[in-house]
């Protein structure tokens, strides 16, 4: 498809400017002011804001459907509906569990567009910060177990994009060396671990800390914990911009001691995200949603219903900073974090035409993933 996007306020890393975008294939052909080719077709966008498409690193369904089932039609089911909502590209969280249903749930996952990998969530965790997860698949790193890891790593290898790890799991940083040595990014969550620890497993190789503020030692001033080591180091962090897992006066003075170059925006989003309060199923168990906010029956969060157009409208609020600075941390900064930046997370000429649509609210109007729409509101077909 060749395509002209006019009158357009484009959403850059550094600023929003009014302009014009050519998608020709599957790829952004140019950005700004240029003479329109002929052969192109034209779209008015009206004065709405055209940004990259989002980029969410850390979610586990949506719409009903659960990327950990093993159920190509219910992955597909989560990938359509956090489409709707401005995200074209997506890792697929998996909880803990046997290695062959995590296979099954990888095979499972493979090809569908918009999935660019997985997102391990464990198993070598603490039990104690499981939070949501189940603490009884959580792993001790025997020899048996470690065997399994590596075997499952070799044969998912360039699929599984991030595993996250308890560094006081693995003292002698045996595991951590497994998964930078995979080319899988290493992220230190669900964990106990001391302020030393964390930074520790971050000088052998960790580049990512997991929901941040969640299910970790929190911030003492005589003992920092992974909160402060990741206040102190140059990884990237992930933050859940709901209002509910982390207080926005916390994001705000995250994004001013962090800086807004080393931060991800999750939704950390679960299967029944958008089906509306109740009780839902997850991993065996049953998940209360109520005023949108998704907890196991004892109490615990449990996941999120937040998308990923929330995320930034919430993020830039509690933040204070531009709307630029907070798309970017929902595009180019999960990309670089993934080395995918040559290919995603801004609107630049030769990137993939990952765009979307949305208004002055984020209410996303268009999505084209590859050069192609995936969905449209109403009057925009």
């Amino acid at each position: 498809m060749s395509l002209v996007i006019r009158h357009a306020r484009l959403v850059l890393p550094t600023a929003v400017e009014e302009g014009d975008c050519w998608v020709e294939g599957p790829r952004i052909a140019a950005v700004g002011e240029f003479p329109p080719p002929s052969h192109a077709g034209v779209l008015d966008a009206h004065g709405l804001f055209l940004a990259p498409g989002f980029m969410d690193l850390h979610v586990h369904g949506g719409g009903g459907g659960d990327f950990a089932l093993g159920d190509p039609a219910s992955a597909r089911k989560a990938v359509e509906f956090h489409t709707q909502f401005g995200t074209t590209g997506l890792l697929a969280a998996l909880p803990p569990a046997p290695w062959e249903k995590l296979a099954r749930a990888c095979q499972a996952l493979m090809g569908i567009p918009g999935v660019l990998g997985v997102y391990l969530e464990g198993p070598f965790l603490s039990p104690a910060k499981a939070g949501a997860l189940p603490a009884d698949r959580v792993l001790t790193p025997t020899p048996e177990a470690l065997a399994g890891f590596r075997r499952f790593l070799s044969r998912w290898r360039n699929f599984v994009r991030v595993v996250v790890l308890a560094p006081e799991v693995d003292p002698n940083g045996v595991m951590l060396a497994e998964v930078v040595a995979s080319g899988a990014v290493a992220a230190l969550g669900h964990s106990d671990a001391s302020y030393e620890q964390a930074m520790e497993a971050v000088r052998k190789g960790a580049q990512l800390f997991t929901h941040l503020g969640n299910a970790m030692r929190g911030l003492h001033h005589r003992e920092p914990g992974l909160v402060g080591a990741a206040l102190d180091c140059p990884a990237y962090v992930e933050l859940i911009c709901d209002g509910v897992h982390v207080h926005p006066a916390f994001v705000g003075l995250v994004a001013r001691v962090k800086g807004l170059d080393r931060i991800c925006l999750v939704t950390d989003a679960m299967p029944a995200v958008g089906l509306g309060d109740g009780l839902h199923p997850w991993e065996e168990r049953a998940v209360v949603v109520r005023s949108g906010v998704a907890r196991l029956p004892d109490g615990p969060l449990a996941g999120s219903t937040l998308t990923m157009n929330r995320a930034v409208r919430n993020f830039q609020s509690f933040a204070g900073c531009s709307l630029s600075e907070a798309v970017r941390c929902a595009t180019l900064n999960p990309a670089q974090l993934l080395g995918l930046a040559h290919q995603w997370g801004s609107l630049e000429v030769g990137k993939q035409a990952d765009l979307a649509l949305w208004d002055e609210t984020l209410e996303v109007q268009l999505v084209l993933r590859a050069g192609k729409v995936v969905y449209a509101r109403r009057g925009w077909a």
